[in-house]
């Protein structure tokens, strides 16, 4: 920072601005400009090989099997199907799961939902090593 002292005496009075804050936010920009400016890469001219559709491979989405927990009715559901009892609806479910060994279960419970429910469910995916399961929760609101 430069300061005049009062001490001096100088043949001219003036008072002088203190720039430092505006070199900071200067020098702060041009460093911002710098990092996010877009370099032109220099490279060579290159023929590249053309791929038909065929022959392109395409990423495939993970799949996923929602388990519902319901508390009221039917307490079960496998994706949209309801079910009434946990031996029709397990067995659809270990039948989809060997399907698609690759599938992600995701279970959503309802809130007020019996907890033997969920814990019998979580013992079943448990003795047919289904690891792959997610349990859905809605964020706390603040």
């Amino acid at each position: 920072m430069i300061r005049i002292s009062d001490n001096e005496e100088t043949s001219a009075s003036f008072t002088a601005a203190d720039l430092t804050p505006l070199l900071d936010v200067v020098f702060i920009v041009m460093v911002f400009l710098l990092f996010t400016a877009n370099v032109q890469t220099l490279s060579l001219p290159v023929n590249l090989p053309e791929a038909s559709r065929e022959e392109a491979t395409l990423t495939q989405e993970p799949k996923t099997l929602t388990v519902s927990i319901l508390a009221k009715g039917q307490p079960w559901a496998l994706e949209e199907k309801k079910y009434d009892t946990f031996e029709t609806f397990s067995q659809d479910l270990l039948t989809s799961v060997k399907e698609a060994p690759d599938t992600t279960v995701l279970v959503a419970g309802d809130q007020a939902a019996p907890l033997g429910n969920l814990v019998e469910l979580m013992i079943f995916l448990s003795e047919h090593e289904i690891t792959a399961a997610q349990v859905l929760m809605e964020e706390k609101s603040p």
